[in-house]
């Protein structure tokens, strides 16, 4: 059943629970989605492998459904090969947790990753479990055990969370490590957050590759258009008996979502819930208003994410690094020459002589 079409219609006689969990579970191929999978794929199969990808967004634009998208799009190329070796997983991947106290807890999330990589390791008693050192080399050996692909750590902003500018480098130096002893991709997903760990050392910025994974932006007419298609694809997807007429207030939909397709789908569900519960035939703006997220909301979301976005615009210009190889001579040196100057014919004092200017006028001692 395509897009188009909609939710099949012997929804309507299945539970309220069924007909959430499809509302749920639907995911759409957007464009903005597609360009950031394609991105995403093609990284992941070029021959020169990145060792590191770096995968952000604001807070809901859909990271998680895109990784999802990736994990089935795998495990569904890899089926083959699995049902060969039973032990090979193509692709794994962990949730970062925040912190409790300054730092990121390295051992949590070795643990974790043992967890999912289904190690023996993890059902060790509390009292016989490793230090740090030797969990890191349990991961080691899970993961090439188990012949990952990929592995992925959504929430990886939560990285960041460390006590000083040095221990910030050794977080993706840490991880860089892991991909390059293991040869396994890893793909770091987070807010704009994670901008902080990129770029942080030359061998990363080497070995590793930005995805964006944008949201819909109003001043854009071709986003705006794929917007309002997105908000007729979602009401054609709501099992209601009435198709409710969403498209005709895109324009609130897009002001309490900011764009970000992943907060409008959770509206949507919390609005489809509501409905449900009530017994109501279809979604009303009433509906839509009172499960929208507050204005106040919506502007701490923006904010975050036009400072995400800032930073990835300000790009310093080319001419300085064309300068600086040799290519290009430098246009803007004369302050600095300048200034060189100026030190350069600047008169020195002699000790316990006062320069001319600094005698007083008027009187004094050395006054003629």
């Amino acid at each position: 059943m395509s897009d188009e079409e909609g939710f099949p219609k012997q929804l309507l006689e299945q539970s309220m629970t069924e007909r959430i969990a499809y509302f749920k579970n639907y995911t759409m191929a957007h464009p903005k989605l597609l360009s950031a999978s394609q991105k995403l794929m093609l990284t992941v199969e070029e021959p020169a492998a990145t060792s590191l990808m770096f995968l952000f967004g604001p807070t809901g634009v859909g990271k998680t459904t895109l990784l999802r998208r990736m994990t089935q799009k795998l495990l569904e190329a890899t089926r083959p090969d699995m049902e060969r070796d039973k032990g090979f997983i193509p692709i794994a991947g962990v949730e970062t947790v925040t912190p409790e106290f300054s730092n990121f807890d390295w051992k949590d999330f070795y643990l974790r990753a043992l967890t999912v990589l289904k190690d023996p390791c993890v059902e060790l008693p509390i009292s016989q479990r490793m230090t740090n050192l030797k969990l890191r080399m349990s991961v080691e050996g899970a993961l090439r055990h188990r012949r990952l692909k990929v592995f992925y750590i959504d929430e990886a902003q939560n990285l960041s969370k460390v006590a000083s500018g040095r221990k910030l480098r050794d977080q993706t130096d840490c991880i860089k490590s892991l991909a390059n002893i293991t040869r396994v991709q890893f793909i770091l997903a987070g807010t704009y957050e994670l901008l902080i760990l990129r770029n942080l050392s030359a061998q990363l910025c080497r070995r590793s590759q930005d995805i964006h994974l944008e949201r819909y932006k109003a001043d854009n007419s071709e986003d705006l258009r794929a917007f309002q298609g997105i908000v007729q694809t979602f009401q054609r997807h709501l099992p209601l008996q009435i198709e409710p007429d969403l498209l005709k207030h895109w324009d609130f939909c897009y002001e309490r979502c900011v764009g970000c397709i992943g907060i409008l789908k959770d509206w949507l569900s919390r609005a489809l819930f509501s409905a449900l519960l009530k017994g109501d035939k279809t979604l009303t703006f009433s509906d839509l208003e009172s499960h929208a997220l507050k204005t106040e909301q919506c502007i701490i979301l923006l904010n975050e994410a036009l400072h995400g976005e800032e930073q990835l615009n300000s790009r310093r210009d080319t001419n300085a690094l064309r300068a600086a190889l040799g290519l290009e001579v430098a246009t803007d040196v004369t302050p600095k020459t300048l200034q060189t100057s100026a030190k350069k014919t600047r008169r020195h004092a002699v000790v316990g002589q006062p320069l001319p200017q600094r005698r007083p006028v008027g009187g004094g001692h050395n006054a003629c």
